[in-house]
């Protein structure tokens, strides 16, 4: 049985900011010769935090 830690609102919000901050971080490292799949999954993955941000809002 898999137990669920039950998050509260500050605590997805806070999970979701550093979310948020490891993907930029990721997107801001990569090199201009990255693939071109590389980046847009770098890219969606910054787009996810920050939807994911404003619903923990």
């Amino acid at each position: 049985m898999i137990m669920q830690k039950k998050m509260t609102a500050p605590g997805r919000r806070e999970a979701a900011e550093r979310e948020l901050t490891a993907a930029r971080a990721e997107l801001s490292s990569l090199s201009a010769a990255v693939s071109p799949s590389r980046f847009e999954r770098a890219l969606e993955r910054v787009q996810a935090a920050q939807e994911a941000l404003a619903l923990a809002a």
